[in-house]
């Protein structure tokens, strides 16, 4: 991925930091207490959406626990390899925010009947290799008696509690619910976004996560320091080392920054709290200094928040 623009001004977070987190927290807050009318009865739709934007903040403090400048930390340095995870929560928030706002009653259902698929595969998982241990008696047994409870409260059909896999399913991945989007919204407007996407973020996001030989040099070849002088030298070694170093911190801070605006703005575009004139001063600010950051807000943030 290119993020960063190398031709502005380094920009001081700090200008920016109160904004961003008080437009974060704002968004988690109106999703909490001035949940729309419309969704009233749509069962658990409140709580999965603000939790799960709790989860976005939460997971922001963390990343920038981990790539933060100052106050300086040698020992804290090296963590921000360990940051990719951490962005790719995001990348998948905003692809299932934009998901779910398709169809949020029939999304929401199926986001729960899925949960019943997942626990009747971890009880065969269980079965398949712990039943015959009597230290597993118990949480089989517990787990059970939940995928029972949770048979009742979703008014699962007998087919849907006898073969959950062929008649509930699982939760798409992002790139399942983009095929999802286009067997069932044809029209839909979001599905050029959504593929660029998945298109430009997730393939870097992925191979750093699951470590694909991509992602073992990205990551790893910042341990390989008797390699990396041996074949460039102990200077150029050296001076690479810290360039693509503070290249891939940058990389990771505007992915995030931009994935956090874009969900932000997601909610924005679908529930209109009020947030929009704050969420463009902030893009309006990081296309500035991001290529990503200026490419996601010329394609559909511009517009949605207009």
């Amino acid at each position: 991925m290119f993020t960063v623009r190398h031709d502005s001004p380094p920009l001081d977070f700090g200008v920016i930091k109160d904004r961003l987190e008080e437009l974060l927290e704002a968004a988690a807050n109106f999703l909490e207490r001035d949940w729309p009318p419309r969704y009233s009865n749509v069962d658990s739709a409140r709580i999965i959406f603000y939790t799960r934007m709790r989860l976005v903040i939460n997971t922001y403090a963390s990343f920038m626990w981990l790539v933060a400048d100052k106050p300086k930390d040698p020992l804290r340095k090296m963590l921000v390899l360990s940051t990719p995870p951490l962005v790719r929560t995001m990348f998948e928030e905003l692809m299932t925010l934009i998901f779910l706002f398709h169809d949020v009653p029939a999304l929401i259902q199926s986001y729960a009947m899925t949960n019943y698929t997942e626990l009747d595969l971890e009880i065969k998982h269980a079965k398949k290799y712990h039943e015959h241990k009597p230290q597993w008696k118990n949480y089989i047994a517990d787990k059970e008696a939940r995928l029972a409870d949770l048979a009742i409260n979703l008014a699962l059909s007998p087919d849907q509690i006898t073969n959950p896999r062929k008649y509930i399913g699982r939760w798409p991945t992002p790139g399942r619910m983009i095929n999802v989007v286009k067997a069932k919204w044809k029209t839909s407007n979001d599905i050029e976004f959504m593929e660029y996407v998945q298109s430009w973020i997730y393939r870097t996001l992925s191979g750093d996560t699951h470590l694909n030989f991509d992602g073992v040099i990205r990551r790893g070849s910042f341990f390989a320091g008797k390699e990396l002088k041996a074949e460039f030298g102990p200077d150029d070694a050296k001076a690479k080392g810290t360039q693509n170093f503070e290249a891939f911190r940058m990389e990771m801070v505007w992915t995030m920054l931009t994935l956090l605006l874009s969900i932000v703005s997601e909610i924005e575009g679908h529930f209109h709290f009020g947030l929009a004139t704050r969420a463009k001063y902030l893009w309006i600010i990081f296309e500035e200094n991001s290529d990503l950051s200026n490419e996601f807000y010329e394609a559909r943030y511009k517009a949605m928040l207009s």
